[in-house]
């Protein structure tokens, strides 16, 4: 379907509003209730967001677009898929603004440097354009750190707090336990590289006989999905005709899926190599808490999903660097979901100051579309 350069440029634009509102939206149910209850494993989650994904994706269907599948797919599900996965450890263990602060800013870092230095996308001044990127981090880290700052000097005795209810309530779970139950059968897990450990008043995690703070693993978490997932895009730049834009959605979500499937082969091979034995190795798998999780699993993955599509039609007409970087103003979203919803900030000059730092991410992305070319790629 052919589309006029003025033409492409708005709906480009109105795609990335969508992503805004798709990624700023899914972490809602990682956060939630459910997702606490079982102690939901990243991977388990991500599976949830895959496949949704790939469910979802047949809707383009109904857009007019027809079949088509490039490799270029499984490229992005490389990049993708981990870093997702990192990305809910990150808002599960460091929290959701701050997480997605660093995950946003270090996003808009990288697909600038993929669009403005490496595809040579234009703008109509590299000096405002970088500036305009700035002011969108900027924004970002306020936003971020606004989020959290009401509870900065009583952050670590709430943390212990929380913390210890979390480690009272935690037991080994079989894979096809729905919920916790004290009486069931434990599994033993003394190499399992996720295992949890109380160090004092903090929780951890024991990896190769070291044990790190789960928030310190969460922020770098964050920084790993911004710096690998970032990229997850760009594949799509090498992809032509029929499976560019909305006709590159199909082509990602079999890659997403044929990855997560992978990663669960990868994971399975390694308990087999730490166990020697199929049947351990198989029930010291995490638990996907089908009656639990369906929900709030499929809600995410389809906020994901729509965030997905919606950044890749905004790539196709803005470009990589304005187009994804736009859709990483989602922070913006979650930032209001994190406020009204989980009250997480209720000071007025607290909140005050938050909306400053976002008003400053709007004038980043309005500068930065100014600067960039309506002609985006694929045209």
């Amino acid at each position: 379907m052919a589309v006029d350069e003025a033409s492409g440029y708005v709906l480009g634009w109105f795609a990335a509003f969508v992503g805004m509102i798709g990624f700023g939206s899914f972490a809602v149910p990682i956060k939630g209730d459910a997702a606490n209850s079982v102690d939901i494993d990243p991977l388990v989650m991500q599976s949830y967001k895959s496949l949704m994904c790939f469910l979802t994706s047949w809707l383009v269907l109904l857009l007019g677009q027809e079949i088509s599948f490039t490799w270029w797919g499984i490229v992005s599900g490389i990049f993708w898929v981990p870093g997702g996965a990192f990305n809910i450890f990150a808002i599960r263990n460091a929290g959701l603004a701050i997480s997605q602060g660093i995950v946003a800013s270090s996003i808009v870092m990288v697909s600038f440097i993929w669009g403005n230095i490496i595809f040579r996308e234009p703008a109509k001044s590299q000096i405002f354009a970088y500036f305009a990127v700035w002011l969108i981090m900027a924004g970002l880290y306020g936003m971020s750190y606004f989020s959290t700052a009401e509870t900065l000097d009583t952050a670590s005795t709430h943390s212990s707090g929380d913390e210890q209810k979390e480690e009272e309530t935690l037991v080994p779970l079989r894979k096809n336990s729905d919920s916790f139950d004290n009486d069931a059968p434990s599994v033993t897990e003394p190499l399992e590289i996720t295992q949890q450990q109380p160090i004092g008043n903090r929780r951890s995690i024991l990896i190769f006989g070291k044990t790190y703070s789960r928030r310190n693993l969460g922020l770098l978490s964050a920084l790993m999905c911004g710096l690998w997932g970032g990229s997850c895009l760009v594949p799509m730049h090498y992809s032509t005709g029929d499976t560019n834009g909305l006709g590159y959605v199909i082509s990602f979500s079999v890659g997403a899926l044929v990855v997560t499937i992978m990663l669960w082969i990868f994971r399975f091979s390694y308990q087999l190599f730490l166990l020697r034995n199929i049947k351990e190795a198989y029930e010291v798998l995490p638990s996907f808490h089908f009656r639990v999780m369906w929900l709030p699993g499929a809600t995410a993955g389809a906020l994901w999903s729509l965030g997905n599509v919606g950044s890749i039609v905004a790539v196709q007409h803005l470009g990589q660097g304005v187009g994804y970087s736009a859709s990483q103003a989602a922070l913006l979203i979650s930032g209001i979901w994190g406020i009204f919803y989980f009250h997480e900030v209720t000071k007025p000059m607290i909140i005050f100051k938050w909306f400053l730092s976002a008003s400053v991410t709007i004038i980043g992305i309005l500068l930065l579309g100014y600067e960039s070319s309506p002609a985006g790629p694929g045209r």
